[in-house]
C-alpha cells in the first residue's frame, strides 16, 4: 500500500510538472507610454474656425499599455490597450471612451487596440492573426489604423513581400439588423506589398490594395489602389517618395480616378537636419478624389500626412482622441490637397533638441468656388528636453495665417488659429 501510494504521488507530480512546464517557460513582456499635455488654443478642441474664436485651455492624459505573452521565439500573443482622459474634468462614474477625467474618476474607459498572434511559421515566413496595427506603404496617406485580419510576411536576403486580408466593417444589413446577413454588407481589403533593396542606398517598393465596400449595396465600391515607393541616398541627401493611382468602381455609377504623389528629402545642415515634403492628392467629385477607408462612426482611418510636422494645417502627431485639423485627410472633402513643407531640426545640447517648420496648403479642386484655393500657411516650433532616457518634457506651438479660401464674400474674416502645448512623456 505504501509503495502504491508513493508511486501514485510520483505520477501525480510528474503530470503536474508536465502541465506546468509550458506556463513556467512563458515570458511576460510589458511596455507602454504615458502622455500628458496642457493645451492653449482657439481651435484644437473645437475644430472650428470662427470670428472672435474663444481661447480653450485644457489638460489631456493618455496611457498605452502593451502586454506580450512570449511562448517561444516563434510564438507570441501581442496585446495593446489604451486609456484616455479626453480632457481633465470631463466626467466621473461613467462608461465612455475618453471619460473619467473629473473629480472622483471611477470610470470605465479602457480601449482595446490590438490582440493578435505573432507566429513564425519558418525562419522566413511570419504570420499575424487578429486585430493589429497596419499602415500602407505610401506614408500612411490611404490608411494607418488598427484592423482585424491575417497578414503573411516573407523575408529574403534583399527583399520582402507581404500579403494580407482584412475586414474593416461588417454590417448585418444596412439598418444594423438581421444577423443572418453577417458577411454580406462588408468593407474589406486585400493587401499585397513588396520591397527590394537594390543597394544599401536605394530601396524600391510596390504595393497593391483592393478595397470592396458594400455597406450600402446601391453604392458598392470595388477600388484598386496601385503604386510605387522609393528611398534613396545621394551623398548626404536622403530622398523618399511615392506615386499611386486608383481605378475600378468608385460607386455604382462612377469610376475611381484618384491619384497622388509625394517627394520628401532630408539633408544634414551643419549640426542639424533640414527636411522638406511635397504632396499632391487629386480632388473632385464622382471618383476623381482618393477613396480613403472610413469606419462606420464616420472617422477616417488614415489619410493624414504626419511627415510634414504640422499642428493645425494637418493632423498633429501629439494629438490624442482630440484630433482636429484644417486638412484632416488627403481626400479633404473630395477637394484633394497640394501641400508643401520645410523644417529644420537642431540639437541644442546633449539633452535638448529643437525644430521649426513651415507649411503651406491649398485645395486641388475647389468644389464650392471660394475666393481662392489657398488654405493657409502654418509656422510652428518645438523643443524637447530628455530629462531621463524614459522621460521627455516638451513644448510645441503653431500659428496659421488663413488663406483667401476662408474669406467670406461679405462679413468679418475668421480669426487665425493658434495652438500651444506643454507636454510630458514617459516610455517604458
Amino acid at each position: 500500500m505504501k509503495s502504491s501510494k508513493v508511486l501514485g504521488a510520483l505520477v501525480t507530480l510528474g503530470l503536474a510538472a508536465a502541465v506546468a512546464t509550458p506556463a513556467m517557460a512563458l515570458e511576460n513582456q510589458f511596455s507602454g507610454s504615458y502622455t500628458g499635455f496642457y493645451d492653449l488654443s482657439n481651435y484644437s478642441a473645437s475644430g472650428t474656425l470662427a470670428k472672435d474664436a474663444r481661447t480653450e485651455n485644457y489638460f489631456v492624459q493618455r496611457l498605452r499599455l502593451g502586454y506580450t505573452a512570449k511562448v517561444s521565439e516563434d510564438v507570441k500573443l501581442v496585446t495593446k490597450f489604451e486609456f484616455d482622459y479626453n480632457w481633465i474634468g470631463n466626467s466621473s462614474y461613467v462608461t465612455a471612451r475618453g471619460g473619467g477625467g473629473a473629480l472622483g474618476a471611477d470610470s470605465v474607459n479602457m480601449e482595446t487596440k490590438n490582440i493578435y498572434v505573432d507566429l513564425n511559421v519558418s525562419k522566413e515566413l511570419n504570420t499575424k492573426i487578429g486585430m493589429q496595427g497596419f499602415s500602407d506603404s505610401f506614408k500612411g496617406v490611404i490608411f494607418d489604423a488598427d484592423m482585424a485580419g491575417l497578414l503573411l510576411s516573407h523575408q529574403y536576403s534583399n527583399a520582402s513581400v507581404s500579403a494580407g486580408l482584412f475586414r474593416f466593417t461588417d454590417r448585418t444589413n444596412p439598418n444594423w439588423s438581421d444577423i443572418n446577413t453577417i458577411g454580406r454588407y462588408t468593407q474589406d481589403m486585400v493587401a499585397l506589398d513588396g520591397k527590394y533593396s537594390i543597394s544599401k542606398e536605394t530601396k524600391l517598393g510596390a504595393a497593391y490594395y483592393y478595397f470592396t465596400d458594400n455597406r450600402v449595396p446601391t453604392k458598392e465600391a470595388k477600388i484598386h489602389t496601385l503604386g510605387l515607393n522609393a528611398e534613396a541616398a545621394v551623398g548626404s541627401l536622403n530622398l523618399s517618395g511615392f506615386v499611386l493611382g486608383q481605378f475600378g468602381d468608385f460607386d455604382a455609377t462612377n469610376n475611381a480616378k484618384g491619384y497622388a504623389f509625394n517627394l520628401g528629402a532630408k539633408i544634414p545642415l551643419g549640426a542639424g537636419t533640414g527636411r522638406a515634403e511635397f504632396l499632391y492628392a487629386s480632388g473632385g467629385n464622382n471618383g476623381k478624389s482618393l477613396y480613403i477607408p472610413a469606419s462606420d462612426n464616420g472617422g477616417t482611418e488614415g489619410g493624414g500626412f504626419y511627415d510634414n510636422e504640422m499642428i493645425i494645417l494637418s493632423r498633429d502627431k501629439n494629438a490624442t482622441t482630440i484630433d482636429n485639423a484644417i486638412v484632416y485627410d488627403v481626400n479633404n472633402g473630395n477637394q484633394g490637397v497640394i501641400f508643401g513643407s520645410v523644417g529644420f531640426d537642431y540639437p541644442l545640447s546633449s539633452k535638448l533638441t529643437g525644430s521649426v517648420n513651415l507649411g503651406i496648403a491649398e485645395v486641388t479642386k475647389d468644389l464650392a468656388k471660394h475666393k481662392s484655393k489657398y488654405l493657409g500657411t502654418e509656422v510652428n516650433c518645438e523643443a524637447n528636453y530628455k530629462f531621463t532616457p524614459a522621460v521627455t518634457f516638451g513644448a510645441r506651438a503653431g500659428y496659421v495665417v488663413l488663406g483667401d479660401y476662408f474669406k467670406p464674400a461679405v462679413g468679418s474674416t475668421l480669426d487665425n488659429p493658434y495652438d500651444v502645448k506643454l507636454i510630458a512623456k514617459l516610455s517604458f
